[in-house]
Formats: structure tokens, sequence, C-alpha cells
């Protein structure tokens, strides 16, 4: 099958759903398939040393095209005086909000219809502009659509009824969790859903010399170590975290909070309530806490496993891939107990869910779980066999493939054969 892929961003771009679409990109690929990516890669990203994204590269066999201005475009659009008042011209209210908050790009959408794809997937419809206008494109190009939308169901944004109107023009709807999949159906009762989950690589693994390691690095030497790996956010449950360890150290004050990943605020206006708290720390406090800012990929697996508990109590998400990161490493989980996680996160078999709010009932699992090696690593153990047998990304890409065979099928008829790339 030719697979066009449209999304918000791309490698080298960091997030749960830029991995997720590089990984099955690049399988897909692997399998035969003809992929290319249509990206809007902006913001001044550049690679890691230095250079500037180009605009058409080939990345393990994935055509990646990016339109690198798209989001600077918006920004100015919307910086114009009057800007609002001409949209509401032609555009009703949802409309309006849907454009003024996450931009669009005519050159993907004549890209899209441009590439001759069998198949295009749109994902990440928290940009809801690009979702809506390749949901518009089906209806000028023969090719069978599948929505990859990433609901926060727990969001505004994820219940635009201009995202529902994406849902009822998809062939296909594939999700993360069986509670994205009620979600759909409430919206589009007709689409075909298909659960492809998230996944990891079973080789994404490390040694016990590795996290001794971390741990000398950082001074945490044979302290109990609670970690966070993702992006620093309130919505990610960091604020909540922080809260409960200050609760955690009453008990035990030897204990260590380990934060790993970008985005802890510099000034106040990038999350307010992460700040906050932050600023409210003894000094203490913050001797108990080790940042790691810069974290790549091939570093990961060593500090998931110099952790005793993975904690992430979001009050949104889609999956939560950085569960399934610990579970490689047999850690035991922790996360917010939201419709997403409450099907990733089996409570007390591998892992423990807690209210996402309330850091003294985080506080209390971290403590009992500190107490109890065994419960630590039963948890663990069981997270560990889960994600070999569910949630590997050849099982992710195997079942996102069947579901854009199904609606090829469904779309346009006789199901074209894969055909090796050069």
């Amino acid at each position: 099958m030719r697979i066009l892929h449209v999304t918000p961003d791309y490698h080298p771009a960091k997030g749960g759903g830029e991995f997720f679409i590089k990984e099955v990109s690049e399988r897909l690929a692997a399998r035969g398939h003809q992929v290319t990516v249509l990206a809007m890669n902006s913001r001044g990203m550049r690679r890691e040393d230095g250079a500037r994204l180009p605009r058409r590269e080939a990345i393990n066999g994935v055509r990646v095209h990016r339109f690198n201005h798209t989001y600077q475009m918006h920004q100015r659009f919307f910086g114009l005086r009057g800007a609002h008042r001409t949209l509401a011209l032609a555009f009703d209210t949802d409309a309006r909000a849907m454009l003024s908050a996450t931009p669009c790009s005519a050159a993907a959408f004549l890209a899209t219809l441009r590439i001759g794809a069998d198949v295009v997937s749109v994902i990440n419809w928290y940009h809801g502009s690009l979702a809506y206008q390749t949901a518009i494109a089906r209806q000028f190009g023969r090719f069978a659509l599948v929505g990859i939308p990433l609901f926060h169901t727990e969001r505004p944004w994820a219940h635009s009824p201009l995202l529902a109107q994406a849902l009822h023009r998809c062939d296909a709807v594939a999700v993360m969790t069986e509670h994205e999949r009620n979600f759909v159906h409430q919206a589009a009762p007709r689409a075909q859903v298909h659960v492809v989950g998230a996944g990891v690589d079973p080789a994404w693994t490390t040694s016990p010399g590795d996290a001794r390691r971390v741990r000398a690095q950082y001074a945490l030497g044979d302290s109990p170590v609670i970690g966070y790996v993702g992006r620093m956010s309130s919505t990610k449950g960091v604020v909540s975290l922080v809260q409960a360890m200050q609760l955690v150290w009453r008990e035990a004050p030897s204990a260590r909070l380990l934060l790993a990943g970008t985005g802890l605020p510099t000034v106040r206006a990038r999350d307010e309530q992460l700040w906050d708290t932050f600023s409210s720390l003894s000094s203490a406090e913050r001797e108990r806490i080790v940042v790691i800012e810069r974290l790549t990929e091939e570093q990961k697996p060593a500090v998931f496993a110099a952790m005793d508990i993975f904690a992430m109590p979001s009050v949104a998400e889609s999956f939560g891939i950085a569960y399934l990161e610990a579970w490689l490493q047999k850690r035991p989980v922790i996360g917010g107990r939201i419709g997403a996680t409450s099907c990733v996160i089996d409570d007390g078999v591998d892992g423990r869910l807690v209210h996402p709010d309330r850091p003294g009932e985080l506080a209390s699992s971290i403590l009992t779980l500190l107490a109890s090696r065994e419960d630590r690593e039963r948890l663990g153990a069981a997270g560990y066999k889960k994600c070999q047998a569910r949630f590997t990304w050849s099982q992710v890409t195997d079942r996102l493939e069947e579901a854009y065979k199904q609606a090829y099928v469904a779309r346009l008829g006789t199901l074209r054969q894969p055909t090796a790339v050069a």
C-alpha cells in the first residue's frame, strides 16, 4: 500500500504521538509499504547537531515532507489586527475556535491530494485544524482515511463538534484504548474502530551496572528513588507528584525524586501551577530532587532502571508509553485513575491507580510500595509480562496495518499488494 501519514510534528520532535508515528512509519516501510509523512515541524526546530531540518528527506525508508513555516504563518496571521473579525465572515464559532487554536496548511492539503496514497492517516487531533482539513480532503481524493486522534477525553478540545464530523468521514479510526473506543463510538456510532495501543521495543533493556552508574552520577546512592520521565507539566501530574513527595519525606526523608524530561518552567507563564509548586519548596526539599533536563533515548533505560517506583499521575492521557518503558525495566508504576490509564494499568496487578489530584493518596501509595520490595517486584514483573504479550511495536504495527487494510478494502475494493521500496 501507499501510505500517507499527516502529523503536526515528526522526528526529531519529542512526544508520545511523535514517537508513535515514527515507530509505525518505519516498521510499515520495512514491511514493503511506501510510507510518506507530511509534517508541520516548525518553531525553530533543528537537529541535535544544530543543522536546520530539510524540507524533504528519507529517514529509515520513510519519505518525510516538512512544511516548516506552518506554525509561524499561523502566529503571524492571528497577530494581525482584525484577524478574528475576518474569520467571522466565513466561519462559525466552532470553526473559528479551532482555526485560532491550531494551524491548518493549504500546502499540506494539496499535497495530501497530489501524492496519490491508498491510505491517508491523520494523527494527533489536538491539532484539530489539520485533522479537519484532512477529513475534507477525503471528499476530493480517492483514498481511505484513517484517523488516529489520540483523544485526551478529559480535555475540552476532544469534544469539538468539528472533530466529531471528522470521525464520521473516516473509513476507520485507530485508538489507543477501549476507553477511547467508547468515546469515539459516542460521537460516531457507526465508526469502524480498531484498538491498536502503543508499544515498546523488547530489546530496549539495560544492565544493573548501567542503573548503578546513573545512581552514582546523580549521587542517589542506595536511597529509595521515585521517578518521572516525560514532559514537565502539571497535566502530566508533576505538581501532584512533587506535593506527594513533600508528604513522603515526612516519613521517608532519605527518598529521592528523580525528574527527567524537558519543560521545567523557568518563567511563571509557561506553567503557573508547576512554577508555584517548585517555588514553594524549601531548600532541604530541593536537595532531595534530581532533575535531568536532557535525556536521550539511549539513556532512558538506565534511568528507568535506577528507579524503585515510576509515577505519572496524569490528569489526561491517550495512553502513556512511559508506563510501558518502566515495565520493560520491571519497575512498578503509579498512574492517575482516569479513563485511558485505567485501561493500561491493572490496579493491584501490575501497578497502582490513584486520583491524580489527591497528593495524599499518591503519597500513601508510594509509601506502601517503598515498604514492600516483594510488592514492587511482583508489580514490575507483571507489567513486564504484559508488555511482552500485548505491547511490542511489532504487535502494534500488526494491528495498525490490519486497520489500514480493512479501511482500504472498504473504500477502494481490491487490496494492493506491498511492493519493495528501493
